[in-house]
């Protein structure tokens, strides 16, 4: 019993969708303007994720590389049909499609999709975000849509736990000053090699020879000045010169007497 009413359940929500994705083919075609549904946005969410987890990597990167211009001509026969594809453009399809490839490793296998932030309106636009449930982390799809319905972006976002955005900042961090320091070393060995290469050498001028430290002036005891001598004490010096006086002179020693007696300076004695 259960069985067939989980059965019910899934043919139901089918139909939903395939409703949902009729009602985007059908407007994009006329002009009507459409009121933002908040249950036909939601479907066309689930619709993608649907889309993403039943499409193989390959067949994910042949819609994300796909031609612009040929993309956006299967895009309006897909509107037609009712097709998911009629609800993007071709540029916000490419993007969403290379968004979930991107992050398809890091998240890992699909597990649940747990529901739907309140639709929020700005302007011609409306967001709607469905809270997703991977293998290895959780994420958010947010789907902006225009006032026909078409879907002007897609964005999926994985969620990263605090400690992992402080590694993630760290990483960055040491990265980038690493990367300037590299380049800093080796700016400076390139300047270094300059050295090396023949004529990019500097002529250094020869360096001043030092200057002789001046002499110390030999410090000279100063001469004595001479003092003059009196022999007069001299008895024998006194006689001798007054019997050469007497002599010379051819009178007697009774006349004179000697008083004092001094060396005479020899310049005088070289006159005669």
């Amino acid at each position: 019993m259960r069985q067939n009413i989980r059965k019910i359940l899934a043919v139901l929500v089918f139909a939903v969708s395939m409703l949902g994705l009729t009602a985007c083919g059908s407007t994009a075609v006329t002009s009507t303007e459409l009121p933002f549904d908040e249950e036909y946005l939601q479907t066309v969410t689930a619709a993608l994720v649907e889309d993403w987890n039943g499409s193989t990597p390959e067949e994910l990167t042949q819609i994300a590389e796909a031609d612009t211009e040929v993309l956006e001509e299967n895009i309006k026969n897909y509107r037609t049909m009712g097709y998911l594809w009629g609800c993007f453009n071709a540029d916000s399809l490419k993007s969403a499609y290379a968004g979930y490839l991107g992050s398809m490793e890091e998240l890992g296998a699909f597990q649940s999709q747990d529901g739907f932030e309140p639709m929020e309106i700005k302007g011609d636009e409306v967001t709607i975000v469905a809270n997703l449930t991977y293998e290895n982390r959780t994420a958010t799809l947010s789907m902006v849509f225009n006032k026909r319905g078409i879907i002007e972006s897609a964005t999926l976002d994985p969620t990263y736990s605090t400690g992992e955005i402080l590694q993630k900042a760290a990483m960055n961090t040491i990265l980038g000053m690493g990367t300037v320091f590299i380049v800093l070393i080796f700016i400076s060995l390139v300047i270094y090699c300059f050295n090396f290469i023949p004529g990019n050498q500097v002529q250094k001028a020869p360096a001043p020879a030092p200057k002789p430290k001046p002499k110390k002036p030999v410090q000279r005891p100063a001469a004595k000045p001479q003092t003059k001598e009196n022999l007069v004490d001299d008895k024998e010096l006194v006689a001798a010169i007054t019997a050469a006086i007497c002599a010379y002179t051819g009178t007697s020693s009774d006349g004179f007497v000697v008083r004092s007696i001094r060396r005479a300076e020899s310049s005088t004695w070289k006159k005669y």
